[in-house]
C-alpha cells in the first residue's frame, strides 16, 4: 500500500494548532449536551449573539418571499447589484450617517471573510495590522491564519477606561519592528460595549493619515446602541477619503450570525477591484441575499425592529448589570452591544495571566458557566472578562451571575 500523502506546512500546521479559541471550543462542546429543563445546565455567556429578538424577525424569515429564478442563478460575487442597492439605502439612513452609493459596497459571507480579504489585499505575509486593545479575539485568527501578517496590540489603559489614546497607537507604531499597513477601529467597542467619542476617532483616524496607513472602522454594532449615550458614525466625522474602509454585517445588528453576510463600504476602486477577483470564495448565496434585500427593503418593519431590538438590549443590559453589582463584580462602563467587560482583578489569586486561565476554568467547571476570558480579547492586563448578556433570556443570565457570585464566595 502506497504512503499517505502528507500535508503541506500550513495544513499540517492547522491540524496540529486549531486557531479556535478554547473558549469557543468548549462552548460547542457543552452546549450540544446541555437540557433546557436541567436547573444546573450550562449557561454560555461568551459568544457575541443576540437572542433575545426571533419573535421579531421569524414573521419576516418565514413569510411568502417571492423568489424568482434569478436568484438560484450566478450573479456577481461581491453581491447582486439589486441587493447593494438595498444595503446602501438602508445603510445610508441608519448607519453610516452619510450616502453611500450601491457602487461602493462588497458583501462577502460573513464579516471575517470581509477583513481576511482586505488585509490580503493591502499587505503581504509579515506585514502588521495596528490594533487598539481590548479587542475582538476573533481578529487574531483574520488576519493572522491564512493571510500570515502580524496583529500588532495597542494596549489602551483600564485605569483610562480603554479611551483609545493616539499616543500609545503611536508609541505602538514607533516600537515594534513590524511594518504596519493599517489601523483597525471597533466602534462601538467589543468587549466594552463603550461608544467611542468622536475625538477619539478623529484622532486616532488623523494619526493614522499622518502615517499613510489604511484606516478600517468596524461598526458591526453601530445599531446596537441602548444606552444614554449616542453612536456617531465615522464617516460623518472624517472627510471620507480612499484610505478609509467600512465594516458591518447583518450577524450582529440584525442578529442573524448563521446567515453570513459581512458588508464593505469603500470608495477605494482599487481595492474594490482586488476583492472582487477573491469573492468566488466567500459569495453571499442568492437566496440569502433575497431574504436580507427584501427585509431592508421594508422600511417601516427595519425601523420597528431596530426599537425593540434596542429596548430589548437596554432591559437585558440593565438586568445583568444589576445582579453584578449586587454580586458586587465591577464592570467597564458601556452603552452598546451584547456584553459587559467585567473587572475580575480583585478576585485573583495573583495578577498574572495564568491566575487569570484558572479563574475561568473555576467559573467554567464550577458554575457551569462560560465567559470569554480578556486574554482572549488582548487586554493589556490580566483580571477581565467578557459576559455576553443576550446570549440567554435575562432571567437566565441572572441565574448564571448569581452562580459566578455563589463561586466567589470565601
Amino acid at each position: 500500500m502506497a504512503e499517505i500523502p502528507s500535508l503541506s506546512l500550513r495544513g499540517a500546521s492547522l491540524a496540529d494548532h486549531s486557531p479556535m479559541p478554547e473558549y469557543i471550543a468548549e462552548h460547542f462542546e457543552r452546549s450540544a449536551d446541555a437540557d433546557p429543563s436541567d436547573p444546573d445546565r450550562y449557561i454560555g455567556l461568551a459568544i457575541a449573539e443576540n437572542k433575545l429578538v426571533w419573535d421579531l424577525l421569524e414573521p419576516k424569515l418565514t413569510s411568502d418571499r417571492n423568489v424568482d429564478q434569478r436568484t438560484v442563478g450566478y450573479d456577481a460575487m461581491v453581491g447582486s447589484e439589486r441587493f447593494r442597492a438595498s444595503i446602501a439605502a438602508f445603510g445610508s439612513e441608519h448607519l453610516w450617517g452619510r450616502a453611500v452609493h450601491a457602487d461602493e459596497i462588497i458583501t462577502l459571507a460573513g464579516a471575517g471573510s470581509i477583513l481576511e480579504t482586505i488585509f490580503y489585499v493591502i499587505g503581504d505575509p509579515g506585514d502588521g495590522v495596528l490594533i487598539p486593545t481590548p479587542s475582538y479575539a476573533g481578529f487574531w485568527m483574520d488576519i493572522e491564519t491564512r493571510d500570515a501578517m502580524r496583529v500588532v496590540p495597542a494596549h489602551m489603559s483600564p485605569d483610562e477606561g480603554f479611551v483609545i489614546d493616539v499616543d500609545v497607537l503611536a508609541r505602538t507604531y514607533d516600537e515594534t519592528d513590524i511594518p504596519i499597513k493599517a489601523l483597525l477601529l471597533t466602534n462601538p467597542s467589543n468587549p466594552t460595549g463603550r461608544i467611542h467619542t468622536p475625538d477619539e476617532m478623529r484622532g486616532a483616524v488623523s494619526w493614522a493619515r499622518s502615517q499613510g496607513l489604511h484606516i478600517i472602522v468596524n461598526e458591526i454594532y453601530g445599531l446596537s446602541a441602548h444606552g444614554s449615550v449616542p453612536f456617531i458614525p465615522t464617516g460623518s466625522l472624517v472627510d471620507v477619503d480612499d484610505d478609509i474602509h467600512f465594516v458591518w454585517a447583518f450577524s450582529k445588528d440584525l442578529a442573524m450570525s448563521g446567515l453570513r453576510c459581512g458588508v464593505l463600504a469603500t470608495s477605494n476602486e482599487g481595492l474594490r477591484t482586488a476583492i472582487a477577483g477573491l469573492a468566488y470564495w466567500a459569495v453571499v448565496s442568492g437566496d440569502t441575499q433575497h431574504l436580507l434585500g427584501a427585509m431592508l427593503d421594508d422600511r417601516a418593519w427595519a425601523l420597528d425592529y431596530l426599537t425593540g431590538m434596542r429596548a430589548r438590549l437596554a432591559e437585558a443590559s440593565r438586568t445583568a448589570t444589576d445582579a453584578l453589582d449586587r454580586a458586587g463584580i465591577p464592570i467597564v462602563p458601556g452603552d452598546a452591544g451584547l456584553f459587559r467587560l467585567l473587572d475580575v482583578r480583585a478576585f485573583l489569586s495573583e495578577p498574572s495571566w495564568d491566575a487569570e486561565q484558572t479563574f475561568w476554568r473555576t467559573i467554567l467547571h464550577d458554575a457551569n458557566v462560560n465567559l470569554t476570558p480578556g486574554a482572549a480579547c488582548h487586554v493589556g492586563e490580566p483580571g477581565f472578562m467578557r459576559l455576553c448578556f443576550a446570549e440567554e433570556p435575562p432571567d437566565v443570565v441572572q441565574i448564571a451571575i448569581e452562580r459566578i457570585a455563589g463561586v466567589l464566595e470565601p
